[in-house]
């Protein structure tokens, strides 16, 4: 029975209907599955493995365009860096400050502890040698004057110290005073010795004088600057002779020639401000002379440093600090170096007690000579406070008529 054409027609736009609405129906579920895709992806999509296009362009992406949460945390922590800076640079000023600041009040106080205190000294005395290699005591309790070093460690000097002349001087006034007696010095001037940037101390260094040779040296630096009629100073040849001395060539040349053949007995006092050894401050007194020696030889033109006799005498010296023995040199001991008339070197060693023992001597002169400018003149000294230490004692050496300024010690 066929179907009547309504009938068919109804069928087919039924079906058309339906197929339409399906297809509707996919539609619109496949554009939510997309909207909901794309509007929770950071939250539903997978991990991305490495090396995906997804986790690369996070990477980048976020390195490149930082958020305000990245800009606050980076400002806060280049605030913490700057305020890390400040407080180490103010710690570093605040140590260094103290340090500075600090030997100074220690001074003070030691200072002022010294005034209640009393004030009797050992007198500094080697002994009396009788013969070769003896050892004695020969000091004794007498008030002397301290004179202030600088330094909290080594806080004072004696201004007056005495050495035993153990053999006879050519000059009239040593000669006068015999063999084996107590010979009178006095402080000339003092100072630090430090080492390396940082200056660490080493030592104090102070420079004596025989008293009665005080007028030979007055005599000798006055007619450096001035006539050899005149007895003392005025104010502009006190200041020439300043700048002499302190002139590296000129300074050289007025100490060389006092030291050399001036006879004046001088002794140099060295107190270590930490422990040591003797063979330290012997390789360290060697190159100092090695280097003054080879300056002499060349730009001095002078040969006499450069012979056997030299080298051998530079031997003893080394002898008389113990040789290849490392002795010990304790901090507060003394280290005498004297140096007499005639330019024979002796060396001393003086422990707390104040006893000396005699470790050795050089008797060629220019072993001694050449330690003596290392401290006194030239372009660098082993101690430059105690040159100018040394340059403002002789200074108001010459104020005063030559002659004067032992009777006045005395």
């Amino acid at each position: 029975m066929k179907a009547s054409p309504l009938l068919t027609m109804l069928s087919r736009r039924v079906c058309s209907c339906r197929a339409s609405h399906l297809q509707h129906q996919r539609s619109s579920f496949a554009r939510f599955l997309s909207h909901t895709t794309r509007a929770n992806a950071s939250y539903t999509s997978p991990i991305p493995t490495y090396g995906s296009a997804e986790l690369l362009k996070r990477r980048y992406q976020k390195s490149a365009t930082p958020t305000e949460d990245t800009k606050v945390e980076r400002a806060r922590t280049l605030k913490r860096m700057k305020w890390s800076a400040y407080g180490i640079a103010f710690c570093t000023l605040a140590i260094v400050g103290t340090i500075s600041l600090y030997p100074r009040k220690n001074r003070a106080t030691h200072e002022e502890e010294a005034l209640d205190k009393t004030k009797i000294a050992q007198l500094d005395a080697p002994p009396s040698l009788v013969g070769a290699g003896a050892v004695g005591v020969a000091s004794q309790d007498i008030e002397v004057e301290q004179v202030p070093t600088g330094t909290s460690t080594i806080p004072f000097f004696p201004k007056v110290i005495h050495v035993t002349a153990d053999a006879p001087s050519s000059t009239p006034a040593a000669a006068n005073e015999g063999t084996q007696k107590d010979v009178e010095y006095q402080l000339v001037g003092l100072g630090v010795r430090t080492v390396s940037i940082l200056s660490i101390q080493v030592y104090v260094v102070g420079l004596y004088i025989a008293v009665s040779d005080i007028a030979s040296l007055q005599e000798r630096l006055v007619h450096s600057v001035a006539d050899p009629v005149a007895t003392t100073l005025v104010a502009n040849e006190k200041s020439k002779l300043r700048d002499l001395l302190v002139d590296p060539d000129q300074g050289e040349e007025i100490w060389n020639k006092i030291v050399k053949d001036g006879q004046v007995r001088t002794a140099f006092r060295i107190v270590p401000t930490r422990n040591t050894d003797f063979m330290h401050l012997r390789d360290g007194f060697v190159r100092g002379i090695t280097a003054r020696s080879a300056h002499f030889a060349s730009d001095r033109k002078d040969p006499s440093f450069q012979d056997e006799s030299f080298g051998s005498a530079l031997n003893d010296f080394k002898q008389a600090f113990g040789g290849g023995a490392r002795r010990k040199l304790p901090k507060g001991e003394v280290l005498l170096l004297a140096r007499d008339a005639e330019g024979k070197l002796t060396v001393w060693n003086e422990d707390k007690k104040g006893d000396r023992l005699k470790m050795g001597e050089v008797a060629d002169e220019r072993v001694g000579r050449l330690l003596w400018l290392n401290y006194l003149a030239g372009k660098t000294v082993s101690s430059e406070p105690a040159r100018q230490s040394v340059i403002d004692g002789v200074v108001a050496f010459v104020e005063r008529p030559v002659g004067t300024v032992a009777t006045q010690v005395a």
